[in-house]
């Protein structure tokens, strides 16, 4: 029921009064609203034919009835009409209806109402003169109630608030009256107030099933459209995810090798270049700042590749720290070398989240279609191939494919094949560099080097020998290897009578963590009768901070007595403020420093830097790659305690290095009687041409 109505006879139709209606849903709103505004719509109909009703009974009766009742009458009803009309032209002027329908309602069956009862007093007076029961007066009053009904056929109330006052006193007016007739009319006044009342409940069922019925229909459209919306964009949305990395936005390994075959489809005219990009070193920037931090720098390599490589290129997250890329090659694009350099310097450094800059850097591999291949895997594996020489040239740089890349895999496969065989036979052997004391030109030390002689590839330079070490999962026998021979090394050096002499032994960040090493240490000590004093190990920092197992090893190690000597220092990873909780008992500075350092004021600043440093933190520093005299003055003119190089001697097999130490002893005893002050270099290799 609407709210506001009066309560009449009839059915519901399962509408809620306004008693229980707190919060009518926006249907039954949309409804009431829409009822509001029909009704509104007929009324000034109602008004019209209600006044000319009016009239017309005040002619019929004009000579029957005193003039001033029925021009009473006749102003009271136009008054009445002419309110609610007004009424409704203000209503229609303002948001009302909208905002409020229920009051609207409310107040359009209060004027039927008060119209109604205008119109039972009329049929009061008329009865008075007697008229109530003319032929006249009953078509005037069934016209007006029949007009009622059917103009408001929108909602019941209004109609029913006008009829049942008129129709109430029409039939107590018969009802009073004691003849047969007048109770038969009475009696079929009865049954025409029902149908009446039943016609308006009808009407209004009629109307508000159709409505809602209209706003369902309408409602469903929306909500069929609205899911197709939803559809839609969910089917984007896994069309999106199936092709696209959901960190960086970038597309994905399938995405990218379905635009490369896209590129090689028939004619295959297409020139295009094939890029591959790794960020280096990135796994320590997730180790040292968390995996959060290593998100938000892949977003941000993959935002800058992007604008560097610009919207006609496909770049791709391919996984981890790995990128490709895909790049027009006509003749309005540029070349691919200049996008080539253009990665690697927009990605020397990348930007935090709390705004610190970290020095980066990646390393990236080129090829071109169709100079460098034709087929999608042929291209991928020589712009991979491209990509690592890079990476085994320093990082930080960029390198296209050339030919003898390909040789150099060939290359690797066969050592690869060929490990294992070289480890039983006892091919791989270790050869020993000497370490001097400036001073005195004493052996301190040698470092144990590993040399490879493939019967048809020669010499096998060690970084290959220990990535085919790794690949193949023989990394702890080729180091076991190598430290076996150390082991005999010390103990002829011992032997000998070269008891401060340590031999050190070279560990790749590869080794740490893949297997137990300081208990491998600890066998071949045990196994030697050796000193943890007379082994070292070669390490360099991002052997020790790769990953967690790498500082346990140190420590253990360490706590046996191995020494611990940081290579590289200077380059790569080592630095002064991530070395502060290392255990460690030498420094050795790279060989990048050394070459520079006659020329080279800077240089000369800066190992005198790590000089001071070292003597802070009570450590031993020793430089290698000395080549020249001119190196090797200068270094004892700074101070550097120890030296390595070229200069002095190469590595050599065991049995050479001791008869070299043994000359080298003799000139260091000459060279501090003053037999050989300062040349005392010269002379020892004499000594070891003359063995």
């Amino acid at each position: 029921m609407t709210r506001g109505r009066p309560p009449v006879a009839g059915p519901t139709n399962g509408l809620r009064s306004a008693s229980t209606m707190t919060a009518p849903p926006p249907v039954d709103v949309s409804i009431e609203r829409d009822q509001v505004s029909d009704v509104l719509r007929g009324v000034n109909a109602t008004l019209v034919a209600n006044l000319f009703v009016s009239c017309s009974l005040a002619g019929m009766v004009w000579h029957l009835v005193p003039h001033a009742q029925i021009l009473g009458l006749l102003a009271l009803n136009a008054g009445i009409n002419a309110g609610r009309g007004l009424l409704v032209r203000v209503w229609l002027r303002t948001d009302l209806p909208l905002a409020a329908p229920g009051r609207v309602l409310t107040s359009c069956w209060i004027g039927a109402l008060l119209s109604g009862l205008c119109w039972a007093a009329a049929l009061v007076g008329l009865a008075y003169y007697g008229q109530a029961y003319t032929i006249s007066t009953g078509l005037a009053f069934l016209s007006v109630n029949a007009g009622a009904i059917i103009q408001n056929k929108f909602a019941r109330a209004p109609a029913v608030a006008f009829v049942l006052p008129n129709l109430t006193i029409l039939i107590l007016l018969f009802l009073l009256d004691r003849s047969f007739g007048a109770q038969i009319v009475a009696v079929n006044l009865i049954l025409l107030t029902a149908l009446l009342l039943h016609c308006a409940n009808e009407q209004e069922r009629h109307y508000l099933r159709t409505k809602r019925l209209t706003y369902e229909a309408v409602a469903l459209t929306e909500s069929l459209k609205a899911a197709n919306v939803a559809a839609g964009h969910a089917m984007r949305c896994l069309a999106h995810s199936a092709t696209h990395d959901p960190l960086t936005g970038l597309v994905n390994r399938a995405a990218y090798r379905e635009a490369f075959e896209a590129r090689l489809a028939p004619p295959d005219t297409t020139t295009f270049w094939i890029m591959m990009i790794d960020l280096d070193r990135f796994k320590r920037i997730n180790d040292r700042f968390g995996h959060g931090v290593g998100d938000t720098i892949l977003v941000e390599v993959g935002t800058k590749l992007r604008r560097i490589l610009g919207p006609g290129s496909v770049v791709a997250r391919l996984g981890g720290d790995e990128f490709a890329a895909l790049i027009p090659a006509g003749p309005g694009d540029p070349e691919g070398e200049c996008l080539a350099q253009a990665v690697v310097s927009g990605l020397e450094s990348l930007l935090l989240p709390s705004g610190q800059t970290l020095q980066a850097g990646a390393s990236v591999g080129l090829a071109h279609h169709p100079r460098d291949g034709r087929t999608r895997m042929d291209l991928q594996i020589h712009a991979d191939l491209a990509l690592y020489a890079a990476k085994a040239e320093g990082r930080g740089t960029w390198r296209p494919f050339r030919e003898a890349m390909a040789a150099r895999v060939k290359a690797r496969h066969v050592i690869e094949r060929d490990l294992p065989e070289a480890l039983e036979s006892g091919a791989i052997q270790a050869w020993f560099q000497p370490q001097l004391d400036c001073s005195t030109g004493r052996v301190i030390g040698f470092e144990a080097l590993l040399r490879w002689k493939h019967p048809a590839l020669g010499w096998i330079s060690p970084p290959d020998a220990i990535a085919a070490a790794a690949a193949t999962r023989r990394s702890q026998d080729l180091t076991r290897t190598i430290l076996r021979q150390s082991c005999r090394m010390a103990q002829l050096l011992e032997g000998g009578g070269h008891d401060a002499a340590v031999v050190s032994v070279n560990v790749s960040p590869t080794e740490f963590g893949a297997y137990p090493l300081a208990e491998m240490v600890a066998a071949e000590l045990a196994a030697h009768r050796l000193s943890a004093t007379r082994i070292a190990l070669e390490i360099t920092e991002e052997a020790v901070y790769s990953n967690e197992r790498g500082g346990k090893d140190v420590d253990a190690l360490v706590d046996m007595g191995v020494g611990i000597i940081v290579d590289d220092f200077g380059v790569a990873y080592s630095s002064i403020g991530s070395l502060r909780d290392l255990r460690f008992d030498s420094l050795k500075v790279d060989r990048s420093f050394i070459q520079r350092i006659v020329d080279t004021p800077q240089d000369q600043v800066l190992l005198e830097a790590i000089l001071a440093f070292a003597r802070t933190l009570g450590v031993k520093v020793l430089a290698e790659g000395v080549e020249t005299r001119a190196q090797f003055q200068l270094l004892r003119q700074l101070g550097c305690p120890a030296v390595q190089g070229y200069h002095f001697a190469r590595a050599m097999p065991p049995q050479q290095a001791l008869a070299w130490i043994t000359g080298n002893d003799l000139v260091a005893r000459l060279a501090r009687q003053g037999w050989a002050a300062g040349g005392w270099t010269i002379a020892a290799r004499r000594v070891v041409a003359a063995a």
